[in-house]
């Protein structure tokens, strides 16, 4: 297995792997596509989850037109709860800047909201950078988010590693050509995490960040 020694920067995906977000996720889209007729159930949620939500709104058959009106809603009940980190997350990070690696953010959220959260949570001065959906043009599992966060960081993706909680983002880090670390989160989507074959699969954020640092 590649070990992570020497590197200089992780980038983290943010939804279900900094932010414990799956269930406002599931309760949110029960939600928004009750009122289109839409049955939403642990089962459609395994088989319909993306990083990408436009990916869902596809699978479960909303119309496009009421996407956008489908994402105001969705956003107005993620917003109604309080955000709240992974457990060992702000000790994980602070832990990896101490090292002396530079953080960053690639997510396919909403910018306002990420950012908001980062913000919300006292995270965000620990992140040098911070890439979020619809800020390229393409999303992941393509590499072009994950390319620009590392060019404004002006790093090499062999000097960097990227974790998350999909195979999104495990597909997107090896397209780019960083360090694949893949975390097991709350989203319905582990076995498919394992059979993308991350570079490092762990069980926690606490294991991956012994691994980043050691």
């Amino acid at each position: 297995m590649t070990r992570a020694n020497g590197r200089r920067a992780v980038l983290f995906d943010w939804d279900g792997t900094l932010v414990d977000s799956a269930e406002r996720t599931f309760r949110c889209y029960e939600q928004v596509f009750a009122p289109h007729g839409i049955a939403f159930d642990r089962a459609a949620f395994e088989r319909t989850y993306s990083p990408d939500w436009y990916r869902t709104y596809e699978q479960v058959g909303l119309p496009p037109e009421a996407w956008a009106d489908t994402d105001a809603r969705w956003n107005a009940c993620y917003d109604a709860e309080p955000s709240r980190l992974i457990d060992g997350a702000r000790d994980g990070l602070e832990r990896l800047a101490a090292a002396g690696l530079v953080l960053g953010i690639v997510s396919s959220g909403d910018g306002a909201r990420v950012r908001g959260e980062m913000e919300a949570l006292g995270v965000a001065p620990l992140f040098a950078t911070a890439v979020c959906g619809g800020e390229t043009a393409r999303r992941k599992p393509h590499p072009e988010p994950l390319l620009a966060a590392l060019g404004q960081l002006g790093l090499s993706a062999a000097e960097c590693a990227y974790v998350g909680d999909s195979p999104e983002d495990i597909a997107m880090a090896k397209a780019a050509g960083t360090l694949a670390v893949g975390i097991p989160g709350g989203y319905p989507n582990r076995e498919a995490l394992a059979a993308s074959a991350p570079d490092l699969l762990v069980t926690s954020l606490a294991e991956a960040v012994a691994r980043l640092v050691g």
